[in-house]
């Protein structure tokens, strides 16, 4: 039997590398996934293009300036036949040029203020594609902290398996020894070896578990997925959360609200720009131009122009066919509907955050039960183990306080664990996790 002697060399090497590695803190790895994470970056960059078209200039609020010029050079053979009197033309290889050139501006009045409710549709999107980013990086750092915990939480399994496996090997080692000094029959000994083989494989799953949880994080990360990880196993949490404050901070804060009453704002401003429609559209035209022509034959051989001109264009919408009609209901049913939309938000919103706190309260709870829980399995499994070796306890009695303690410790980890992803879950459903990270600007 040497599965064992392998495994606990194997788990030895394991804790050197572990401890010649630096411990990744929580907030390092929060730090990885805001600077790395692809979906965080892509986010950004699609507020930052939301940002830039939010402008004046882009809403038809400020004027179009525009400088042309041309110019042209002909040659070619020419007959001109005049009016009785005037003798006629008749020349080849007759040159002519043109050239102009004007700087004009365009602007529009009055358009029924349809471009400053398309001037607020964009700051709109602009602020929607902030609280995308913003969603995105939460959902984001949700999942860096739970697989964080999660692999704390499989460190510990795999100590507890370990631990097991190592008490396991020498509960066999002693009886197979007894049982050549014939002290313990066969059945001790061949009982011992199941439990030793239950508790190799046990330990080889933990092992497995932690090197998937450890790679799903490194991903996030924006790291190889085979890269080393170490992480802390204590972890902090979050006290006197209350629910009231915690509702109303929601209604204030959360994401998802955010978004839906954002998405009002933009079909109110949509109801404008469709209403615009309907409104007389004022136009003003300016143009300072230079034009020079010259010709070698005809009555006019050059002209000469320089100045300025304008004009004002007043269009009136008389009749579409219905079209702008039903582009401004249309806007008005979508606005019907986000405004609808908030409000279920705002149901919804204080539904989950109500949910989560109970979650929160009730894992807390549980948390400590079976922290007290592993007090107690210890003392039971250090006075099982007394009595064993005196040989007043059967092996099959050790073996039941050894694997209540392992469940026991196994338990308190997954309170832990579980107790810590309820807080993350009330603290989005509130709007304060990014807050409570002490996460400021996302960009």
């Amino acid at each position: 039997m040497r599965t064992w002697r392998i495994l606990a060399h194997s788990a030895a090497l394991l804790a050197l590398c572990a401890a010649a590695q630096d411990t990744l803190t929580l907030d390092g790895a929060l730090r990885l996934a805001l600077a790395n994470e692809h979906g965080i970056r892509i986010a950004r960059n699609e507020a930052e293009v939301a940002g830039a078209q939010a402008t004046a200039g882009n809403a038809g609020l400020l004027p179009r300036i525009d400088a042309s010029g041309r110019g042209t050079y002909s040659n070619q053979y020419s007959r001109i036949d005049f009016a009785e009197g005037i003798p006629d033309v008749e020349r080849a290889g007759v040159e002519s040029t043109a050239l102009n050139g004007q700087v004009g501006l365009a602007y529009t009045l009055f358009n029924g203020m349809g471009n400053f409710a398309a001037l607020e549709r964009a700051q709109i999107n602009a602020r929607l594609a902030d609280i995308r980013a913003r969603t995105q990086v939460e959902g984001t750092l949700t999942q860096v902290i739970a697989l964080y915990h999660a692999v704390a939480a499989l460190d510990e399994d795999v100590s507890i398996t370990q631990r097991i496996l190592e008490i396991s090997a020498d509960r066999f080692t002693r009886q197979e020894g007894r049982a050549a000094l014939g002290g313990a029959g066969r059945l001790d000994v061949l009982n011992a070896q199941v439990d030793l083989q239950a508790d190799s494989a046990a330990h080889l799953l933990a092992m497995q578990r932690r090197e998937r949880t450890a790679r799903d994080l490194n991903v996030l990360l924006g790291r190889p997925p085979a890269a080393a990880l170490r992480v802390a196993r204590t972890a902090a949490y979050a006290q006197g959360l209350e629910e009231e404050q915690l509702v109303q901070e929601a209604m204030r804060g959360n994401v998802e609200l955010a978004s839906a009453t954002a998405q009002v704002r933009a079909a109110e401003a949509d109801q404008r720009i469709a209403k615009a429609l309907r409104w007389p559209r004022l136009d003003l035209s300016a143009a300072y131009g230079i034009n020079d022509q010259r010709n070698e034959v005809g009555i006019v051989l050059g002209t000469y122009t320089q100045g300025l001109n304008g004009g004002l264009t007043l269009s009136v919408p008389l009749f579409d066919g219905g079209r702008v009609g039903t582009q401004v209901e249309a806007a008005r049913l979508r606005a019907e509907n986000a405004s609808l939309a908030e409000q279920q938000a705002r149901l919804q919103v204080e539904r989950d955050v109500r949910n989560a706190y109970t979650t929160w309260r009730s894992q807390h709870a549980v948390r400590r039960i079976q922290e007290e829980a592993v007090r107690t399995a210890e003392l039971n499994f250090e006075r099982t183990s007394d009595l064993h070796r005196s040989g007043q306890l059967t092996g099959l009695q050790f073996r039941q306080a050894q694997l209540d303690l392992a469940n026991a410790r196994r338990q308190a980890a997954v309170a832990g664990f579980e107790a810590k992803v309820a807080e993350l879950q009330l603290l989005r459903a509130s709007g304060g996790l990014l807050q409570a990270l002490g996460i400021g600007d996302l960009r």
